[in-house]
């Protein structure tokens, strides 16, 4: 553990604890249930690092950084989960994400919140003190922590290009949400209802036990594959480490706790399934997948539908979509949150690399395939 004063900023000093080697116990770091008043995201919490070092962590070329930052009374302000990754001998500055985490933004405490200046000071001090590295690429920094400003945005960002979409689901809960469109589709969904119940009787199931967790897992990520070969999109699964990062996910231990998962049944036939997240009153939509034969009964919409109710009338505030931009989600959410990326290179070997994945990117736009994009 390296311990560094830094010189006083505006308002007062601040320490910068990095952690090297994935020890979250050192880091004494937050918990999805810490009672302090903290502000995160589920991707963030000890819960979900834990899962992530140790699948997709052990499977891949990274090295972790835990970042704590204290103020001169030893209090947190933030926490901040990165890794130094290797791709084409290029050692990049990432989030701890490799794809699974929708928004990325440290822990913060609500109440000692970094002003620009701080940040910026504290920030430099951080990237001194990490490994050697080419490039700094931060992807999906999420513009705000559960209303709280996430202090990465104070970086050169520039948009991510997609959103994330959430339900205020206090307006469920106390009927506000008069929308004419939810109403309309809420009819919509009556009649996928009416029609499903003439082929058998539909039910959902919602963590279920371990015998019937095993087969929703295998059925989940058997209808998700089936969708990346549908749609000609490299199997995501196939990542290093990520089917067991969802495997350990849907194990009965993290179900109700981190990991929630659901399906609507139709008969004894999986019609559609999904793996969600759960902490601090939020409920994250995160890995859908449906059975083409019960399309035209829009059966993914279906499940999402009770998943939805079934939130707002439980111990939820918000229902969260997670990124993507898709038309249902802009239909169904009361909240948006902007995501923005930052890159920048510090070494020569980091500006070939940002040069060459622009370059990927610009060909990638104009619908040649290339190996390019696999610098993104």
């Amino acid at each position: 553990m390296t311990v560094i004063d830094l010189p006083r900023v505006a308002r007062t000093s601040f320490k910068v604890e990095l952690l090297a080697g994935g020890n979250l116990t050192a880091a004494a770091w937050p918990s999805i249930a810490d009672d302090r008043d903290l502000r995160m995201h589920v991707f963030q919490s000890r819960e979900f690092l834990d899962i992530w070092l140790d699948t997709i962590g052990k499977a891949s070329r990274i090295e972790p950084c835990f970042v704590v930052v204290r103020d001169a009374d030893g209090r947190p302000v933030l926490y901040l989960p990165l890794i130094i990754e290797t791709k084409f001998n290029v050692r990049l500055l990432r989030f701890m994400d490799c794809g699974v985490a929708d928004y990325n933004a440290p822990i913060v405490a609500a109440d000692l919140a970094l002003s620009r200046q701080e940040f910026h000071a504290v920030w430099a001090d951080v990237l001194a003190r990490l490994p050697g590295f080419d490039v700094v690429d931060l992807k999906k920094i999420a513009n705000d922590v559960a209303g709280a400003v996430n202090p990465l945005t104070y970086l050169d960002c520039t948009p991510c290009g997609e959103s994330g979409h959430a339900i205020a689901l206090t307006r469920l809960r106390d009927q506000t949400d008069t929308r004419r469109s939810i109403a309309r589709l809420r009819r919509k969904l009556q009649g996928y209802a009416k029609g499903l119940s003439r082929i058998g009787e539909p039910r959902f199931i919602v963590n279920p036990d371990a015998s019937e967790t095993a087969r929703l897992t295998e059925r989940l990520l058997e209808l998700k594959r089936r969708k990346y070969q549908r749609t000609s999109t490299p199997d995501f699964l196939a990542a290093p480490g990520v089917e067991r990062f969802y495997r350990e996910m849907m194990s009965p231990g993290r179900l109700g706790t981190i990991s929630h998962l659901s399906a609507l049944m139709v008969g004894d036939t999986v019609a559609s399934a999904h793996l969600g997240f759960i902490g601090r009153r939020r409920f994250y939509y995160i890995f859908p997948a449906y059975d083409m034969q019960f399309g035209r009964h829009g059966v993914g919409h279906l499940l999402l539908q009770h998943l939805i109710d079934r939130s707002a009338g439980q111990d939820f505030d918000t229902f969260d979509f997670g990124i993507g931009d898709a038309a249902y989600k802009n239909k169904w959410a009361t909240h948006h949150l902007a995501l923005q990326s930052h890159e920048r290179a510090v070494t020569a070997a980091g500006r070939v690399y940002l040069q060459m994945r622009r370059v990927g990117r610009f060909v990638a736009a104009s619908g040649i395939r290339t190996w390019f994009k696999t610098a993104s």
